[in-house]
């Protein structure tokens, strides 16, 4: 049975009532050979609904410092169950991406970008000698630009968590994790959502845009 990361009740009065309220299960991991000091919270619920890897990645949060874990839930929510929440799901998530970076195999970053982003013409309007002047920005290329920076986000995270190259590949460090419960929040448009840990509510709205980007196979759970 997992254990629960402690919230303060009235917590909830900040976020609203249009606000649905639920415990997920996440995974708090510490890399001790990196950061030892720090927590992060990865990613449980979504996961397993969604088959790619860099999920992991774009929905990383940082813990606050001196989390508490209790055994009992701190307030009455709905209990979402997932299985196969674990460290070694992590760390072979994380060997995965880091190879694949590694080689230059973008495929499933691009899919999950492209499944999650509407790509459109930018307009420019540029003032030249009392003239304006009108540039476009072809949709195309706007989406060429987004998987550059993709890229480079992926490759900042990795880093972040020390996953260095050794050789030929990459190396996820030892880690350290735990499943538990964490409260999760989501107003029923799935435009905002985000976590509540102690005094603190931490924004996610990854969660809520990826929830609506792949209703059909997760809205199920949040009914």
């Amino acid at each position: 049975m997992y254990r629960y990361i402690y919230v303060e009740k009235n917590v909830l009065s900040r976020i609203g009532k249009e606000f649905n309220v639920y415990w997920i299960p996440c995974l708090l991991v510490k890399f001790p050979e990196c950061k030892p000091k720090d927590i992060f919270i990865f990613d449980c619920i979504l996961r397993s609904y969604i088959d790619n890897p860099y999920l992991s990645i774009l929905l990383l949060k940082k813990a606050p410092k001196n989390v508490k874990i209790v055994e009992d839930p701190p307030l009455e929510a709905r209990r979402v169950s997932v299985e196969g929440c674990n460290g070694v799901n992590i760390v072979n998530e994380l060997n995965e991406i880091s190879n694949e970076i590694f080689r230059g195999e973008y495929t499933r970053l691009y899919n999950l970008i492209d499944k999650l982003t509407e790509y459109e013409d930018i307009e420019i309007k540029m003032r030249v000698f009392l003239r304006t002047r009108r540039y476009v920005i072809p949709a195309e290329r706007v989406r060429e630009a987004g998987k550059r920076i993709a890229i480079e986000s992926v490759k900042s995270a990795l880093k972040s968590l020390c996953i260095k190259g050794i050789e030929e590949s990459y190396r996820v460090p030892t880690t350290i994790a735990e499943p538990l419960y964490i409260l999760f929040y989501i107003d029923s448009k799935y435009t905002s959502s985000g976590f509540i840990i102690g005094k603190k509510t931490i924004e996610s709205n990854s969660y809520a845009k990826i929830i609506l980007k792949f209703r059909e196979e997760i809205e199920k759970i949040f009914k």
